[in-house]
């Protein structure tokens, strides 16, 4: 039983690692990189009845919104990253949505470090576009010349069906305009149940 067991955890470590190794090349391509939570906003769990389930259908809303509103091509190079604190041992931190790259920021500080390393080993940074209101995301982005937007403007954009890249990048949403800056090997998919089911144990 033991050596079972075990076997099971040298696959699901060997699995895990070659999917990073994938996601790690994939991000040096990316034309958008976005701050998940810095987007969401989520301050606090709305007011009243506590409700445990409150971050993670933000989370949902958003990434049912990037899958809609982004055409194929911009949702294969499109990564949002969310701070994780104690996630599940049994659980990816990183999975296909649709496309889009979903990452927790599991072995990270918080999600920030890991924004920060996915910038920096752009191959073309002036490419990429960040959206954060962060700071620090934002001066990371402006060291390598990328394409920076605040959150709310660019999620605005973003349902009115302009897209925020980088200039020069073509259309990306359905059917859409872009939305100027102011200045395939993937990972495992997972369908919407899956990530229904097991996404709610990520977070605070």
């Amino acid at each position: 039983m033991l050596k079972h067991e075990l076997n099971g955890w040298v696959r699901l470590v060997g699995k895990a690692f070659s999917c990073w190794v994938q996601f790690k090349a994939q991000s040096m391509s990316l034309l958008l990189l976005i701050d998940g939570y810095n987007v969401v906003s989520p301050v606090a769990p709305p007011s009243g009845k506590p409700d445990p389930q409150w971050l993670h259908r933000e989370r949902m809303q958003l990434l049912g919104r990037l899958k809609s509103h982004l055409d194929e091509n911009t949702r294969k190079r499109t990564c949002v990253v969310f701070d994780a604190v104690n996630p599940p041992r049994d659980r990816p931190s990183l999975f296909d949505y649709h496309g889009i790259e979903v990452c927790f920021a599991v072995d990270y500080p918080e999600a920030d470090d890991l924004l920060e390393e996915l910038i920096f080993s752009h191959h073309a940074p002036k490419t990429l576009a960040v959206v954060s209101s962060d700071h620090r995301v934002q001066a990371a982005a402006k060291r390598r010349g990328s394409a920076i937007f605040d959150s709310k403007p660019w999620l605005d954009g973003l349902l009115e069906g302009r897209v925020g890249l980088a200039a020069g990048k073509g259309r990306a949403g359905q059917g859409s305009d872009d939305l100027e800056a102011e200045d395939d090997g993937k990972p495992d998919s997972v369908d919407d149940d899956d990530v229904d089911g097991w996404m709610k144990e990520f977070g605070y």
